[in-house]
């Protein structure tokens, strides 16, 4: 098993979207995403930091977990599941930590999580090829845009309208409202985090 990983960042928050928002966690944002090219040119904007970061082994990002307290960790990236294991994962289950992973649906993930959720960056074939079923799913819409034809099931169902920036942009909001409205098997998520200030 390998013992490092390339980490981008680590930080403290509350989780601000889909079924855990408000639950404090450990966010480790891993580096890399062979999804990139695609969302840029989708015109959607990542949120990793490609150039920077470094890599940790086990023990010292155990050592760093301890300090915080906190027994939850959410994986994200950047694409996570490039980099993470059952095996990685097991040895912070061992250790009593749950843990969520959130992923574009480009590749499996282990099997021994807690709780899965894809936000799509990728065709719907590539998900399916990849999951049958996961913890939540969740699409950003912006205006015009249809409610999503998922090809897996999930446990939640989630549409977010997508942000300008820190800004909810208001026109998004009220149109997933709508979508939510006419499909109410879809819940609507919007980036708390951003209207508390918090990362």
């Amino acid at each position: 098993m390998s013992d490092k990983l390339n980490i981008s960042e680590i930080f403290y928050s509350l989780q601000g979207e889909g079924a855990r928002a408000g639950t404090a966690n450990v966010f480790i944002r891993l580096q890399g995403c062979k999804a990139k090219d695609a969302c840029y040119a989708s015109g959607v904007r990542c949120d990793t930091e490609f150039e920077s970061g470094r890599e940790y082994d086990l023990t010292e990002l155990l050592s760093i977990l301890t300090d915080y307290n906190c027994p939850n960790i959410i994986w994200t990236g950047g694409e996570p599941a490039q980099q993470l294991t059952k095996e990685i994962v097991q040895f912070f289950t061992d250790r009593g930590y749950y843990q969520a992973i959130e992923t574009s649906g480009l590749l499996p993930v282990p099997a021994n999580l807690d709780f899965v959720c894809v936000s799509p960056k990728v065709a719907e074939h590539v998900i399916k090829k990849n999951f049958t079923h996961v913890s939540e799913i969740k699409y950003v819409r912006h205006r015009g845009q249809d409610i999503p034809n998922p090809s897996i099931t999930a446990d939640y169902y989630f549409i977010s309208p997508h942000s300008d920036g820190f800004d909810i942009n208001g026109d998004n909001l009220k149109h997933c409202i709508e979508l939510v409205k006419q499909n109410p098997v879809w819940r609507l998520s919007i980036q708390q985090h951003k209207l508390w200030k918090v990362l």
